[in-house]
């Protein structure tokens, strides 16, 4: 009877410890991904955009969409922690993954975040988790390499 008992408060609380799942409408875009050569920013600050939290095979996943355009960060742990992760191609251990990716008409691109950092800090008096991502993607289109920056603030519950 305990052990059914324990396994019964154990199925309950589970769901609690991990990061909450939602969806938010963001009247002004967190996101900047600005070319280095024109700092031309592909992500208008001006729009709205969906700040999306779920989960992917058990791993947090956030996505920031505005508008056939896609910024998403692959956490390889089931809630956030109060670290600096940093963002790797191929990640592991403390490391994540962050793409970029774009619709044009039919066809859909993604490019990975090369190298950066993201840093995770809880706010005690918001009660939110912050999240500072700074990171560089490097694009090679046949021999030549353009390079854009990215920067965001986000905020998650």
């Amino acid at each position: 009877m305990r052990f059914f008992f324990l396994v019964l408060i154990t199925s309950i609380a589970a769901p609690g410890w991990a990061q909450q799942e939602r969806d938010t409408m963001l009247s002004r875009c967190p996101v900047f991904i600005t070319d280095t050569a024109s700092s031309n920013n592909f992500f208008i600050e001006a729009r709205p955009c969906t700040l999306k939290v779920y989960r992917s095979h058990g791993d947090l996943v956030i996505e920031v969409d505005q508008k056939d355009q896609l910024f998403t960060i692959f956490f390889g742990d089931k809630r956030l922690k109060n670290t600096k992760y940093k963002i790797a191609v191929n990640p592991s251990g403390s490391q994540l993954a962050a793409k970029y990716s774009f619709r044009s008409g039919d066809q859909v691109s993604y490019v990975s975040v090369s190298s950066g950092t993201v840093e995770s800090s809880f706010d005690k008096e918001k009660e939110l988790w912050h999240l500072k991502v700074n990171g560089l993607i490097a694009n090679m289109v046949e021999r030549s390499v353009t390079y854009y920056k990215v920067r965001s603030d986000l905020y998650i519950r």
